[in-house]
């Protein structure tokens, strides 16, 4: 798969502000509406805006500084995450807690293995014809 730009390009000024803007639509969106989404289908405020956005803020600044800069992404909240957030409030705070770590060691275990194996399984496991539509859903 060919990147339309590499880690160190810049875009031009007014692609850049188009791919700013459409940046912030999605992290907002995610980052505010899935806390909301969780506590509507709960019936209770386990989950905080405030707290999704510094969480975020966070654990981006820490991926930043672990990959050293060679990675630049936005770590936030995630719309696939709903469902089980949703079922781990019936546990309370220690369910959404234990959720949170329990998916990050998954992460971090597909990530090893990834790191071990190469990224090729991936690419034909889940193909961009698979991947942006399911983002785009």
């Amino acid at each position: 798969m060919k990147l339309v730009y590499n880690i160190g390009d810049k875009p031009p000024i007014k692609k850049n502000l188009v791919y700013a803007f459409q940046q912030v639509l999605a992290i907002m969106a995610a980052t505010l509406l899935v806390p909301m989404l969780v506590n509507l289908n709960s019936g209770s405020s386990y989950m905080s805006q405030p707290a999704a956005l510094f969480g975020a803020g966070v654990g981006t600044l820490f991926y930043l500084f672990a990959t050293r800069g060679k990675s630049p992404v936005f770590l936030g909240s995630s719309f696939a995450f709903i469902s089980p957030l949703v079922g781990a409030v019936s546990c309370g705070y220690l369910g959404i807690f234990l959720g949170a770590v329990f998916a990050g060691l998954v992460y971090a275990l597909i990530a090893l293995i990834v790191k071990k194996t190469g990224s090729g399984w991936v690419n034909k496991l889940l193909p961009p014809v698979v991947i942006g539509p399911t983002v785009a859903l």
